[in-house]
């Protein structure tokens, strides 16, 4: 791994979804067949340090909902991250704020992008059965000062 020097840091997280990638692909009785996938990579200082791809345990009943879930996979690594670079920083002299270090997540569902933004946690009528379980991560987007970009 390669960073290239400089006074300011960027921690990136790409999440994405696959809604019931294989179905229609594969057997039409096999449940696994309807399951999303996700994936994510996360960057600092532009060098991919955590990626995964895996099936999500849930069967989800839309894009967003698949999106949603794929979001709050990555936000239970990056956070950590997160911290781990504040911790590192401080043992090492150095404290990071928002004006040296950006911690930015690149979405690309505009639903899941509205739903991850509301803060007090809104809903729709469609999103209500999954917005709880994201209740903890959209906190922390807000409270960290991370930054949700539409790509």
């Amino acid at each position: 791994m390669i960073f290239d020097p400089s006074n300011f840091l960027t921690l990136d997280c790409y999440p994405d979804a696959d809604f019931a990638g294989m179905f229609g692909h594969e057997r039409s009785d096999d449940p696994t067949c309807v399951k999303s996938r996700t994936g994510y990579v996360i960057t600092f200082a532009g060098c991919p340090v955590v990626w995964q791809s895996k099936l999500q345990t849930e069967t989800a009943l839309s894009t967003m909902e698949a999106e949603i879930v794929a979001l709050s996979h990555s936000c239970r690594v990056l956070l950590p991250l997160i911290d781990i670079a504040k911790q590192l920083s401080t043992a090492l002299g150095q404290e990071l704020s928002e004006s040296t270090m950006q911690v930015s997540i690149h979405e690309d569902n505009a639903g899941a992008l509205v739903l991850a933004q509301t803060l007090p946690p809104g809903f729709t009528p469609r999103s209500k059965h999954y917005a709880i379980k994201t209740i903890w991560f959209r906190e922390q987007i807000v409270q960290r000062g991370i930054k949700l970009c539409k790509i």
